[in-house]
């Protein structure tokens, strides 16, 4: 099983940061014991309070447009298409639990997932790293990052559970109505084309908020990769999923997922610095059963 986890974005706080920082004379020592990662006798929890992890910062997104409480596990049994009327989904609630039990039909039952491409674009307006290190970091980065342009195929059902979003989870999907800014589902003949845009979220974890349908970067993970980062939290926002659904099955076709992100930290490496590295993420998966 191919096992790829963050591992981009985990390489890039770990060697990234490690040469720009190195730049700036200072050692690194002391790992911060924090553990964010969840377990299930917490999930419950962090799920009550997503709301509050959940900023309107830095973007302008619209909150609380939408309240309404749909279920967290969602059934990949094939009722989906029998509780859509004919012109589809229509409340925020009713796509969000449409595009749940479609999405997460993947996992179990595609016979194979191609990523299409992964973008990966550097937000310099997000982006604030100590002085001289600024530039070299601006120029830097972008060339350490480089996109994904060749499609990836995966056929086993190990690969996919691995790989597609969620990464490693059993679902793709545990998205609810109150995590959602707006949801829109166009009807295109054969198919329904959805865009869910998602509130603003401060340290995701996976299940919850923005982690609950894209993969994030979780903070625990910095934390295990990278010890010379004393403190580090993630801000995301502005992210987009898009979804195509054949009408006559169900089933999610292609899927697309835009993810928004800043990353602020201190760091202590020849010295205490202090800063913030923007990113966008963009993932797109043509999906056949």
């Amino acid at each position: 099983m191919i096992k790829r986890r963050n591992v981009f974005l985990t390489a890039l706080i770990s060697v990234t940061l490690v040469i720009s920082l190195l730049l700036a004379s200072g050692c690194g020592k002391q790992p911060k014991p924090e553990q964010n990662e969840e377990t299930p006798s917490t999930q419950a929890e962090s799920v009550q309070q997503a709301d509050a992890d959940v900023t309107a910062e830095p973007s302008t997104a619209e909150e609380g447009k939408t309240a309404e409480t749909v279920t967290d596990e969602t059934s990949t049994e094939e009722s989906s298409t029998e509780e859509t009327s004919e012109a589809g989904p229509q409340t925020t609630q009713e796509i969000v639990e449409f595009f749940n039990t479609a999405v997460n039909k993947v996992k179990p039952n595609a016979k194979k997932v191609v990523k299409n491409y992964e973008k990966r674009t550097v937000n310099e307006d997000k982006t604030q790293i100590p002085g001289a290190l600024d530039s070299f970091a601006k120029e830097t980065i972008p060339k350490v990052m480089g996109d994904d342009t060749e499609p990836t195929v995966w056929t086993t059902k190990e690969d996919i559970l691995a790989n597609f979003i969620v990464p490693e989870q059993s679902y793709s999907s545990k998205l609810k109505a109150e995590w959602v800014t707006s949801a829109v589902c166009e009807d295109k003949g054969d198919t329904y084309e959805i865009t869910i845009k998602l509130k603003d979220h401060k340290n995701p974890t996976a299940g919850v908020g923005v982690g609950a349908v894209c993969d994030v970067l979780e903070t625990y993970e910095v934390a295990e990769k990278a010890s010379f980062v004393e403190e580090f939290s993630t801000q995301y926002y502005n992210c987009v999923v898009k979804a195509t659904i054949d009408k006559a099955t169900g089933n999610v076709i292609h899927a697309n997922y835009t993810t928004p992100m800043m990353m602020i930290m201190r760091v202590n490496l020849f010295g205490t610095h202090s800063g913030t590295m923007g990113f966008t993420f963009e993932k797109d998966y043509t999906i056949t059963y």
